[in-house]
């Protein structure tokens, strides 16, 4: 099942593909191009992660659905410099998340990370993914805004 997601914003269908599914435009950030990415499993390396949908005023990472927030989106093909970078400071971060379909067993995440300072593409992939944990095996600031199903919420 999906997941939709409304990111304060509303969403444009400029260029479809399945690593640039279309631009977002985010008030108080601009525009942002997601960048369905690869998935973080090791062993599965440039794999690419499920489908992200982009139309009308939300954003849909099916199952293994992972997606980024990138100032350009270039098909499969990733740079630590294409990753937005928030300055949250004094400002509000606000969503709208719809986790009816995330049953038990499904993880819908939201996290911040500071991939654009990440010089090293993973063990996981070339998409310069880094967390708290060095899931892929590198370690880089996080904060987890959101791990949750239909059933359980964390933050």
């Amino acid at each position: 099942q999906a997941l939709r997601m409304l990111v304060a914003a509303f969403i444009i269908r400029v260029r479809s593909s399945p690593t640039c599914p279309g631009e977002l435009q985010v008030p108080g950030l601009g525009s942002v191009r997601p960048s369905v990415t690869q998935v973080n499993t090791p062993g599965d390396r440039g794999k690419l992660a499920g489908l992200v949908e982009v139309g009308g005023d939300t954003l849909t990472p099916h199952m293994r659905g992972r997606a980024y927030f990138s100032d350009t989106c270039m098909d499969n093909a990733f740079t630590n410099t294409q990753y937005v970078s928030l300055n949250l400071l004094g400002k509000t971060f606000r969503y709208t998340v719809d986790v009816s379909g995330a049953g038990c067993g499904c993880n819908a995440a939201m996290y911040l990370v500071s991939m654009p300072q990440n010089t090293q593409a993973g063990t996981c992939g070339d998409d310069y993914y880094c967390d708290a944990n060095s899931v892929c095996g590198v370690a880089c600031a996080e904060i987890d805004i959101q791990e949750a199903s239909l059933h359980a919420w964390h933050s």
